[in-house]
């Protein structure tokens, strides 16, 4: 049966690049039409998922989105939390000090009645378990802490290109976003990334942003030690070559399943709202979609003028409506805009396989 998801457009106006539209009357809109949003069985506050990004550039989900989010949830008294989880990949968000303050240099946790909470801090709730099921490699996965009796669950979410999956909608944000890190770490075994030594021109750009010390130059070329790498892929990303890519594609083909089995897996422990519904609404925001991954100058990306935002509370036909609005504004495939061969189809079919919802849409225009 087709889902339902709502579109609301970003208004057109002359220089959007300097003065991109505000999304907030888009984001309450939205909210209403996934309506309503009753404090789930959990009874704690409802949890924002953001998006705070690296260090040095503009936040994924800028706090003035989050807590009008907040807002149209809970009204202006408070029981909503912003939150985000500890990277495997990026320096400066690898830890719960250095995310809490890259989330407070960009203006997070600034109001009392919004705080901002690292998702999966060590010091704080222990891990969600999500129990393992019959016939699925999948196993030992866990939720971010945070959402241990939470009322609700709003995902914010920017789509943005990955070296893996192609594109991060609202199927890789529930299998890899939300997990506690540990998970993450255990989901990217398997992938070893490996240089091509032609096209490496010695930069240090991977070894620089490498968390593992995996990376070394020798000889005027990078080596990856496989014994040390996670294989997040972050090296991928920088490479002013894109001489850097999955040693095999049967690693890449085991990661991809693996994140549709999280998320899939995941979406029983998530907050249930009133009279049984979920309790996860998603919201994808396609706004400054033309902003570069990479310095790279063979990994070609098309540019593309910001869409509008996406919500559903099914996530897998959220995203076939998100990937398809893209294509649409492209006229050629994703991998034009991500610079990525991968692409997250396969990741949406898997997931809708396991029961996770269903490609089949109907987009409505709010």
């Amino acid at each position: 049966m087709a889902a339902e998801v709502f579109l609301w457009r970003l208004p057109s106006q002359g220089g959007a690049d300097l003065a991109p539209a505000d999304p907030r009357p888009g984001l309450r809109r939205l909210l209403q039409a996934t309506g309503p949003h009753p404090r789930g069985a959990g009874g704690g506050p409802w949890v924002v998922k953001v998006h705070v990004g690296p260090p040095g550039r503009p936040a994924g989900i800028a706090p003035a989105w989050a807590l009008e989010a907040a807002t149209s949830l809970v009204g202006a008294r408070g029981g909503a939390v912003t939150t985000d989880t500890l990277s495997v990949s990026t320096r400066g968000l690898e830890t719960t000090q250095a995310l809490e303050a890259t989330a407070r240099a960009k203006g997070f946790g600034a109001l009392p009645d919004l705080p901002f909470v690292v998702a999966d801090d060590p010091g704080g709730p222990p891990a969600l378990p999500v129990p393992g099921q019959p016939g699925r490699r999948l196993a030992g996965h866990a939720l971010a802490g945070i959402l241990r009796g939470a009322g609700g669950l709003c995902v914010l979410n920017p789509v943005r290109a990955h070296p893996h999956l192609g594109a991060v909608g609202a199927v890789a944000t529930l299998g890899l976003d939300l997990a506690d890190r540990l998970a993450k770490l255990s989901l990217h075994q398997g992938i070893r990334p490996q240089v091509d030594t032609p096209l490496c021109a010695g930069c240090g750009s991977c070894l620089d942003v490498c968390l593992y010390d995996a990376i070394v130059i020798r000889a005027g070329r990078a080596t990856i030690d496989h014994n040390l790498c996670t294989g997040c892929g972050e090296c991928m990303g920088v490479c002013f070559m894109a001489g850097i890519a999955p040693e095999e594609a049967g690693g890449l083909q085991a990661f991809q399943e693996a994140v549709a089995e999280a998320a899939a897996g995941s979406a029983p422990a998530l907050p249930v709202g009133a009279a049984g519904q979920s309790g996860a609404i998603y919201v994808n925001f396609l706004v400054q979609l033309s902003g570069p991954v990479t310095a790279s100058k063979t990994r070609r990306r098309l540019p593309i003028a910001g869409i509008g935002l996406v919500a559903s509370r099914d996530p897998v036909a959220l995203d076939a409506a998100t990937f398809e609005l893209l294509g649409n504004r492209l006229s050629a495939p994703l991998a034009e805009w991500t610079g990525y061969a991968q692409d997250p189809g396969p990741l949406l079919a898997r997931a809708e396989a396991l029961g996770l919802g269903s490609r089949a849409h109907r987009l409505r225009e709010v």
